[in-house]
C-alpha cells in the first residue's frame, strides 16, 4: 500500500469523527436548548388555583356492610418460583408467573445490557433448526450428499486472471465486493460477469447493510449486467461473544443501530419453480440467515450461503469472486482470490504443488485450467445437462407449487388425451342389455382432444373425434336411464363415410324411464331432432338450443357432412337444461 493511499484512508477516518462529533455537538446544543425552555416556564401556572380534592371515602363503620361473597380460597405458594414471584403470586389474585416470561422487551435488554434482540432466536444454528421437521431435516441430508457427489474439487485463480475465465459460463456468481476508496461501485460495474454468466443463470451480491445507497446501487449492477433483482438474503448478526456493553456498539450513519447485510439474488433468463425443478428448487432454506460472525474475520459472511445457494441452484458452475483463502475454497466452487489472498495462499501451500483444505467441504486445492475443468463438468453431466441430478426422494421432498386447476400440469382427475388445459373426470356405466360406455365430464373446462363418450354398443365415441366442440359445461350429466335396449340401425354411407348407428329411445329427463324400439335409419341433412334444432353453421358450429325431455322418443341419425374428416367443428356446443 502505498503511502498516498495510506494518506487517503487517515483523510476519510479524520473526516468520519469530525463529522461524528459535529453529530454530537448538535444533539448536545438542542438538549440545551431543551433544558433551557423547561426552566424558563413561566410561575403563571404556579399561581393557578388548585383543583378541589374529592371529599374523603367514608370510614369503614360508616359504610353499608358488604354483600356476601364466597370466601376466598387459600393459594399455594410454589416453592419452585424465584422470591420475586413468589410475592407477586401472594400480593396479586390474577397473577399468573408464566405469563410474565413471555412478556420480554428486547428493545429495553438492548438499551441496558447492548444484548441485540436476534440473540434469543430459537433454532438459529443449522444443526438445531430442522430437530422438529425430520423431513425437511432428510431432505437437506439428501442434498447434502447429491450436491457433494456431483462436485469437483476446489479451485481458484488469481483476480488478475478474471478475463481468462471466458468463454466459460457458470450457473452462480457470488460476489462480495470489498468496497473502500480504491474499489468503488464502477468498479464493480466494469466487471466481465455478462460474459461468464449462462443462461439461465443466478448472482448473488452483498449490497451492505442498508444505511447507505447500497440497495439501490446494487439494482442498478445487477441491471447493467443484465440480470432482473428476484430475492434478498439477509444475514442478521448476533453479538452473544462480541458484546462489550451498552453503547459499545460502533458508530453508525443513521439513528438506529445497524445489524444486518443484505445480499441481492439477481436472475438472468427465464425460471419458473413449477416447470424448471431440475435448475431450482424453491423454499428449502430460509432467506434469514442468523449467525455470529467470525472474530478473526469482521468482513467474512455466513458460510451458511454457500450450502443457500446449493440447494436453491442445481447448476454444478459455481464462481466466487473476491473470496478468501480462510474459509472461500469450497469443493465444486471457482474461488478468484485478491492479490492479498492469493499471497495468503501462497504462503500457506508452502512449496506444496496444491492445499488441502480439512471437511466435508474441502478437498484438494488446484489451480485453475479451463480445459481440466470442463472436461470435469461434462463427466459429471454424463452427457446431459450441467446440473446436480434429480432423485426421486428429493423430488419427494422437497417443497412444490401448489397445483391449480386448469393447468397443463394436470391434477386429480386429469386425463391424458387433454391437450389444452382444464381437467375431466370419467363415468363408466353398465347397463343390462348393453355395453357398458364412458360418459366423460368435464369439471372445468374442456379444450381441444377432451372427448365425451366412448361409444354406445356398435357406435364409436361419438364426441370423441370432435376435437374443440366443449367450451364447457357447468351441469353435469346427472342421469338415470333404465330399461334400455339397444337396436342397431344400419346406416348408409355419407360421401364415403359408413356409420352403424343405434336407436334410442326413452327419457333422457332424470329419473324417466324408457323402453327402446328399433326404429329405421333416416336421412337427416339439416334437419330437426323431434321438436329441436339441430344446425350446422357456416363457421363448423353445432347448436342444440332446446331441452333433451322425455318426449324425445327416439333418435337415428345419419349426418352427411360431405368429407367430415377434414371439417373443424371448433364451434360451440351447447346442452340446455340437461339433467336439471
Amino acid at each position: 500500500m502505498t503511502a498516498a493511499q495510506n494518506v487517503q484512508i487517515i483523510s476519510s477516518a479524520n473526516d468520519l469523527l469530525a463529522a461524528h462529533a459535529a453529530l454530537i455537538s448538535r444533539v448536545r446544543e438542542i438538549q440545551k436548548t431543551h433544558r433551557r425552555q423547561l426552566q424558563g416556564i413561566s410561575n403563571d401556572l404556579a399561581n393557578l388555583p388548585l383543583i378541589p380534592s374529592p371529599p374523603r371515602s367514608p370510614s369503614p363503620k360508616d359504610s353499608p356492610p358488604a354483600s356476601p361473597t364466597e370466601p376466598r380460597g387459600h393459594r399455594t405458594i410454589r416453592q419452585d418460583l424465584p422470591p420475586a414471584k413468589r410475592a407477586r403470586t401472594a400480593r396479586y389474585k390474577n397473577y399468573v408467573p408464566e405469563e410474565e416470561t413471555i412478556r420480554n422487551d428486547y428493545s429495553q435488554r438492548y438499551v441496558d445490557s447492548g444484548e441485540w434482540p436476534q440473540n434469543w432466536v430459537l433454532g438459529a444454528e443449522p444443526e438445531h433448526r430442522f430437530e422438529e421437521y425430520p423431513k425437511q431435516q432428510r431432505l437437506l441430508n439428501l442434498k447434502k450428499t447429491s450436491v457433494k457427489q456431483s462436485s469437483l474439487p476446489p479451485s481458484y485463480l488469481p483476480f488478475s486472471e478474471l478475463g481468462t475465465l471466458a468463454p466459460s459460463k457458470f450457473d452462480v456468481i457470488l460476489l462480495d465486493p470489498p468496497f473502500s476508496s480504491s474499489f468503488t461501485w464502477e468498479n464493480l460495474q466494469s466487471l466481465p460477469i455478462p460474459s461468464l454468466a449462462a443462461d439461465p443463470s443466478f448472482v448473488f451480491l452483498w449490497v451492505g447493510s442498508g444505511a447507505g445507497d447500497g440497495l439501490e446501487r446494487g439494482r442498478e449492477v445487477l441491471a447493467k449486467w443484465g440480470y432482473r433483482r428476484c430475492e434478498d438474503v439477509v444475514w442478521v448478526k448476533t453479538n452473544k461473544t462480541s458484546n462489550k456493553g451498552p453503547g459499545t456498539d460502533a458508530p453508525t450513519t443513521s439513528l438506529l443501530t445497524r445489524t444486518k447485510q443484505h445480499c441481492l439474488i439477481g436472475i438472468r433468463g427465464t425460471v419458473r419453480r413449477s416447470t424448471d425443478s431440475w435448475f431450482v428448487h424453491c423454499n428449502v432454506d430460509t432467506d434469514v440467515i442468523i449467525w455470529e460472525g467470525d472474530p478473526i474475520d469482521p468482513m467474512r459472511k455466513p458460510p451458511e450461503m454457500y450450502t443457500l445457494i446449493e440447494n436453491f441452484c442445481l447448476g454444478t458452475r459455481r464462481l466466487e469472486v473476491f473470496g478468501r483463502t480462510s474459509s472461500s475454497l469450497r469443493r465444486g466452487w471457482v474461488t478468484l482470490l485478491s492479490q492479498v489472498e492469493e499471497e495468503e495462499f501462497l504462503r500457506q501451500k508452502g512449496s506444496e504443488s496444491t492445499m488441502f483444505i480439512d471437511g466435508e467441504e474441502g478437498g484438494e486445492v488446484f489451480k485453475w485450467e479451463r480445459d481440466k475443468w470442463d472436461a470435469g463438468i461434462k463427466e459429471l453431466a454424463n452427457g446431459g445437462k450441467a446440473v446436480v441430478p434429480l432423485t426421486s426422494d428429493i423430488d419427494a421432498l422437497r417443497p412444490k407449487s401448489p397445483f391449480r386447476p386448469g393447468s397443463n400440469s394436470g391434477g386429480p382427475g386429469a386425463q391424458g388425451n387433454s391437450s389444452s388445459g382444464g381437467s375431466s373426470g370419467g363415468v363408466q356405466m353398465g347397463i343390462p342389455g348393453m355395453n357398458p360406455f364412458g360418459m366423460g365430464i368435464n369439471a372445468m373446462n374442456m379444450g381441444m382432444g377432451n372427448g365425451m363418450g366412448n361409444g354406445i354398443n356398435g357406435m364409436d365415441g361419438m364426441m370423441g373425434a370432435w376435437p374443440g366442440m366443449m367450451g364447457g359445461m357447468g351441469n353435469g350429466a346427472n342421469i338415470h336411464m333404465a330399461n334400455m335396449g339397444m337396436n342397431p340401425g344400419p346406416m348408409g354411407n355419407a360421401n364415403g363415410m359408413g356409420m352403424p348407428m343405434v336407436g334410442m329411445g326413452g327419457g333422457f329427463q332424470p329419473q324417466q324411464n324408457g323402453n327402446f324400439v328399433g326404429m329405421p335409419a333416416m336421412q337427416m341433412f339439416n334437419g330437426g331432432m323431434m321438436g329441436t334444432p339441430m344446425t350446422w353453421g357456416d363457421q363448423g358450429q353445432y347448436g342444440m338450443d332446446g331441452n333433451w325431455e322425455g318426449e324425445m322418443v327416439g333418435m337415428n341419425a345419419h349426418m352427411n357432412a360431405n368429407g367430415l374428416p377434414g371439417v373443424n367443428m371448433g364451434g360451440n356446443f351447447g346442452m340446455g337444461q340437461w339433467g336439471q
